[in-house]
């Protein structure tokens, strides 16, 4: 982020709540999103789709995790109770929203079936780009 309002480099992706006090200060300017949809905080900044780059779309994902072993049940309750705060308190939704977050508060296998498919889609691009794992 410095180097980018530094001028040392030209393009910076990163969460909107890290980049949003050089974004107000005019220091640096937000070009798109890599959500699937535009952010509330910022509804006039598009998709990077809406940019004229699909290849770009990937849909930042936050969520907690446990050890594998935890029981199903524990993970269950824990996503109806994360979801209930969501829901029911304003501020932590507002919050959310504020960092440009889009809050969609799921179960565990929704969220595993999230990760999945973002991992695909960045194998396939760091395949295309000829990027293999460290050995």
């Amino acid at each position: 982020m410095n180097d980018l309002a530094a001028g040392r480099v030209q393009v910076y992706e990163a969460a909107y709540a890290i980049v949003r006090p050089q974004i107000q200060a005019g220091k640096v300017k937000l070009l798109a999103v890599t959500n699937t949809t535009r952010a509330g905080a910022i509804p006039d900044t598009p998709t990077v789709a809406e940019a004229g780059y699909p290849a770009l779309t990937v849909d930042g994902l936050v969520g907690l995790f446990g050890p594998p072993s935890m029981p199903m049940p524990l993970r269950e309750r824990i996503a109806a109770d994360i979801k209930a705060v969501i829901d029911t308190d304003p501020v932590v939704k507002e919050r959310l929203i504020a960092t440009a977050q889009i809050p969609n508060p799921g179960g565990p296998a929704e969220f595993a079936k999230s990760i999945d498919e973002q991992r695909a889609v960045l194998a396939k691009s760091a395949k295309e780009l000829g990027i293999a794992a460290k050995q």
